[in-house]
């Protein structure tokens, strides 16, 4: 046998013999008719992967997208670090961590150093969510050799054109495996004292959250936070680079798409939850920024 040859063979060797001394551990089961059950998988389905590779590429995008976010967002971290806000809180995410996104929230980008990344998006849709429920608003998950290597076969799978079942399955083990994963004992409250509570971009989230069902006067808004309606404005964009007002019309449509898809509310009755005074107006408003009216909108989800 050549040289070569017994080099090839090694890595399965080596891997036959880890398997062979792990089933050491292996005892004779009680019952021969009676095992382990789980209910049926929920797999993921219309699943789409995509890179970003520039900080301020990727800052832009999450502020003036309109996007639905009816889908799960996976983020991992190749190369890059930054925070990740959801909601009203901030994550911070380094190369070798992962972050979900659950459908309906809102997020965007800040701190993403240095100016050329490598993040990797995955985002796909689930029936159920309730077995991925203890990643929804939880610090990022360390990414461990196994995680690792699953990650690069689904990243393969999705190159090479692998059968979608595979690529499914791929990615319910690596979501499985990060529900799986402790968070460090006082993650949570370090991140938090991380995020930022200054930034105006928390301020205005921590202000607004709790208040989309209510007419946004940012005279009021200014108020509460300590300062004039025109630097309120000009700190908005100089930070994000939208305007504050095009940033809440944004919030109160995503708003919107999420109670049309989610609930049995009348199309009026979303419009009051989103704080528009008058039907007509929420028409207009949802029409301008999705190009759809609300039912249209909400036939389409059917």
């Amino acid at each position: 046998m050549s040289i070569t040859t017994r080099r090839q063979r090694r890595p399965a060797l080596d891997s036959l013999q880890q398997i062979e001394r792990l089933s050491r551990a292996i005892p004779d089961p009680d019952s021969y008719l009676q095992g382990r059950t789980a209910c049926n998988p929920i797999l993921p389905t219309n699943i789409i992967c995509f890179v970003r590779r520039d900080a301020d590429m990727l800052a832009m995008r999450s502020l003036r997208a309109r996007d639905q976010h009816h889908r799960f967002v996976l983020i991992v971290a190749v190369r890059g670090t930054g925070r990740v806000c959801i909601d009203v809180e901030n994550f911070s995410l380094r190369g070798g961590q992962a972050q979900l996104v659950f459908p309906f929230q809102f997020h965007s980008y800040v701190s993403v150093q240095p100016s050329r990344i490598c993040w990797i998006f995955i985002t796909f849709e689930m029936e159920k969510e309730a077995n991925l429920e203890s990643l929804r608003s939880s610090p990022s998950r360390n990414l461990g050799r196994n995680e690792l290597m699953l990650f690069h076969e689904i990243m393969r799978s999705w190159t090479t054109g692998d059968p979608l079942r595979l690529l499914q399955h791929q990615l319910a083990i690596l979501l499985t495996r990060l529900v799986a994963r402790k968070v460090p004992s006082g993650s949570h409250q370090r991140q938090n004292r991380e995020r930022g509570d200054g930034s105006i971009l928390f301020l205005v989230n921590r202000h607004v959250m709790g208040r989309l069902d209510q007419p946004m006067v940012l005279k009021a808004m200014a108020a509460s936070l300590g300062q004039s309606e025109s630097h309120l404005r000009r700190r908005f964009r100089l930070a994000t680079g939208v305007s504050l007002g095009r940033y809440l019309r944004e919030l109160r449509l995503q708003r919107a798409c999420s109670l049309l898809h989610d609930s049995s509310l009348t199309v009026g009755e979303v419009a009051s939850k989103c704080g528009f005074d008058s039907i007509y107006s929420f028409s207009r408003t949802f029409k301008t920024g999705m190009n759809f009216s609300p039912r249209a909108y909400r036939r389409g989800l059917k």
